[in-house]
């Protein structure tokens, strides 16, 4: 996806039904916007980084979050499916020259990586330092670097957390070295934890069988790039993040991220009796049908979650990058949460009573 147009974006999103009112949105933004040299932006990886879809990847939801938090900001892309960093070299280096000869700049560019074995480490370091850093340096633009790292899975190990520090640190040390002064991290995985033992939240996170990233993820991830470059400083972010979603979005089958529910089956284990066509669903992740198409336990709406647990995705997305938001969450007791687990669900206005 490339050349996001802000405009465009939110007058279709909004337009589509897709969240609360547009002036809703930028009311409950009010007071979050402060400097930042965050305008327009590069992001390089793989479907981590266009899906999800439904929001125009990681850079339309991190655009629409920024648009809401005040900040006119652009987005462009280059990805590819399966590929990492070392993979993309040659069609960014392409496609930098090519926006060059344009008179486009960017400011900031978001480098997607992952946990990687030391394998994948030892080369992943050695294309940062040899290819994207010289790249990166000879621009008039000086761009800062986000190092934007994703989940591995969704039954990580107990050691997970810190294997993602030890790889993300590895990265930044070698860019560092190599002569770039600015590099931001932005620790999706991280924020993923933070959420594992939440029943309820968890599970929506996952957009397939792929492990890929449900719109519910878009935004929290959206959320952990915004609190990284320093967007907004976290007042009110929960109720933003709720209104930037839709009203349901697809989720990987039941027992895919959690335990199946009552009633439901265990795709992966009993699936072979399902009808083909509602099987099909999952075999092609790339491709999207309309929400209605999928069964429940393959979609999750808004209403399924707990009240106000935009407060929940806001606390995970700051928990990682240590940013206090104790002051601008509300309290236990106040209809917030003090931790990342879901209290028992409350009514809400659209819900039958």
């Amino acid at each position: 996806m490339k050349d996001i147009e802000l405009a465009c974006f939110l007058q279709h999103f909004f337009e589509a039904g897709m969240g609360t009112d547009i002036g809703d949105v930028h009311a409950a933004a009010s007071g979050t916007s402060i400097p930042t040299r965050c305008g327009s932006l590069v992001f390089v990886g793989n479907s981590h980084t266009y899906q999800p879809k439904e929001l125009g990847g990681v850079p339309g939801a991190f655009a629409r979050l920024a648009a809401s938090c005040g900040h006119s900001v652009s987005a462009e892309s280059v990805t590819q499916g399966g590929a990492n960093l070392s993979d993309l070299w040659e069609e960014f280096e392409s496609y930098m020259q090519r926006r060059g000869t344009e008179g486009v700049a960017f400011d900031t560019v978001v480098l997607q990586v992952g946990k990687g074995s030391a394998e994948e480490r030892f080369i992943i370091g050695e294309v940062l330092r040899h290819r994207y850093c010289p790249l990166l340096l000879s621009l008039a633009s000086n761009p800062q670097v986000v190092l934007y790292q994703t989940w591995s899975t969704a039954w990580p190990e107990p050691t997970e957390g810190e294997e993602l520090t030890a790889t993300l640190e590895e990265y930044r040390s070698v860019m560092l070295a190599a002569g770039m002064t600015e590099v931001v991290l932005a620790r999706a995985g991280h924020a993923f934890l933070h959420l594992k033992a939440d029943n309820r939240i968890y599970p929506a996170l996952w957009k397939d069988d792929m492990g890929h990233g449900s719109a519910l993820a878009g935004v929290l991830v959206a959320a952990v790039l915004a609190l990284a470059l320093k967007l907004t400083k976290g007042e009110r972010l929960g109720r933003i993040l709720e209104a930037l979603l839709p009203s349901a979005w697809r989720t990987a089958s039941p027992g895919f991220a959690g335990a199946a529910e009552f009633g439901q089956k265990a795709w992966r284990e009993d699936g072979k009796g399902a009808p083909a066509a509602v099987m099909n669903l999952l075999n092609d992740p790339e491709e999207d049908l309309p929400i209605s198409k999928y069964p429940p336990g393959m979609r999750t709406e808004r209403r399924d979650l707990p009240f106000e647990f935009g407060d929940v995705l806001a606390a995970a997305a700051a928990g990682p990058l240590e940013i206090s938001m104790a002051a601008d969450l509300p309290r236990a007791g106040q209809g917030g949460y003090a931790a990342a687990t879901s209290p028992a669900p409350k009514a809400r206005r659209w819900q039958k009573r």
